[in-house]
């Protein structure tokens, strides 16, 4: 059983908030309606930045998709392609690809409701004629979008779908900020919402939590072989057993000591619910609940891998600094070290610094952090966000062609 499904003051005040997001047309709830610009191979990102740039509301995502890759990470990029098209905090978007056959393929094969244009770079008579007909498409959408007049509606708690980050582990994020946002995420999936957790090389060590944490054993095999295989793959690069390198000097300076240490820390922003299902990188899970998604352990390329699932927010805990945000999923940075929080104030959402040191009690961090969700879902930017910092970066596994 939850510890905080029995907390009803923290449920109570749960209820007692408005939440607010755009319905999209399979049901999901947006909490942002961007228009974008999709690069989506790297010799077109010079001209999806540029038309970007053209409209301060306007997102660019771009990753530097290399030509001729092999099927296993081609097939990588065509997801992520797909599900930025479908993720529900886009509004409308301007697909720049590098032929026309590319555009006519991702028109044929994804099916979204929302505005969608399409720029064939190669079709163009010259550069500039491109960043023209570029700049009248997105101010195209941008009309599209107003004709659509589309309003927040109220939604409850089970619009959700949460990331789940931590780094710069050190004892502040093992006791503080991943403890709270396992609170949190306990009381989203309780009521109906979804959290998906990855960066598989930061569960090497607690993997008999899943045992009792997994009731289907498929799940739970899954789980364990992802492990089995990061863990394996950190030994053939660098010849030395993760579980004897890690924690880092970092951590250890943070008060960390032990590889089992540091990975429950990691593990607590999970909470204390049932795992679902266990997820290939980018892969939308099939319902509600709590999952595990296999990614390398950076933290951009985590992010983007929860984005592609469809995650519409991001609770981040940090001990030491990080400066990773997703540009289409909001991340919520939550810190409790004083040190971290004097030299990064601008840059973090939430600071309890004052639940580290005492000053308030669980409830009260649980009720700061559950408010700054709030205010994030209903528009308000996070640090990151109004930095307009974030990346999209997909793992390869293999050279191009």
């Amino acid at each position: 059983m939850s510890t905080i499904a029995n907390n009803h003051e923290l449920f109570g005040y749960a209820q007692s908030l408005r939440w607010h997001g755009y319905q999209r047309a399979d049901g999901r709830i947006g909490i942002r309606n961007h228009l974008i610009v999709l690069s989506t191979v790297a010799l077109t990102d010079w001209l999806a930045s540029s038309i970007a740039a053209s409209d301060p509301d306007v997102i660019c995502v771009s990753g530097g998709f290399s030509r001729g890759l092999q099927k296993t990470d081609e097939d990588v990029v065509v997801r992520f392609i797909k599900s930025v098209l479908s993720h529900p905090n886009v509004g409308s978007a301007l697909v720049i690809t590098h032929d026309a056959s590319s555009s006519e393929l991702i028109e044929k094969e994804v099916q979204t409701s929302i505005p969608i244009e399409y720029l064939a770079f190669m079709r163009s008579n010259g550069r500039k004629q491109a960043l023209t007909d570029g700049i009248e498409k997105i101010q195209f959408l941008a009309d599209q979008q107003r004709k659509l007049k589309q309003e927040r509606i109220e939604v409850n708690l089970s619009s959700l779908s949460m990331a789940l980050e931590c780094g710069g582990s050190d004892v502040s994020s093992s006791i503080c900020a991943n403890p709270i946002i396992g609170d949190i995420t306990d009381l989203i999936v309780s009521s109906g919402g979804s959290a998906i957790v990855s960066e598989t090389s930061e569960f090497i060590g607690a993997e008999t939590i899943f045992g009792d944490r997994c009731p289907s054993p498929e799940t739970r095999q899954s789980i364990l072989d992802f492990i089995d295989y990061r863990s394996g793959l950190i030994m053939k690069d660098s010849g030395k057993d993760y579980r004897g390198t890690n924690p880092t000097k970092e951590n250890i300076d943070g008060g960390l000591t032990t590889l089992i240490e540091k990975s429950m820390g990691a593990v607590s922003k999970t909470g204390t619910m049932n795992f679902a299902s266990a997820l290939d990188f980018g892969m939308s899970p099939i319902g509600q609940g709590l999952h595990f998604m296999d990614t390398p352990f950076f933290s951009p390329v985590s992010l983007t891998g929860m984005m592609m699932a469809g995650c519409n927010l991001g609770l981040f805990a940090m001990g030491l600094f990080n400066p990773t945000g997703n540009p289409l999923c909001p991340t919520i940075k939550i810190c409790g070290n004083p040190k971290t929080l004097r030299d990064w104030r601008d840059d973090i959402d939430v600071g309890l610094d004052n639940y580290f040191t005492g000053e308030i009690d669980r409830c009260a961090a649980q009720k700061t952090t559950l408010s700054k969700v709030n205010e994030v879902f209903n528009g308000t930017q996070t640090a990151s966000e109004a930095l307009r910092e974030g990346q999209f970066i997909l793992p390869r596994l293999k050279d191009a062609l």
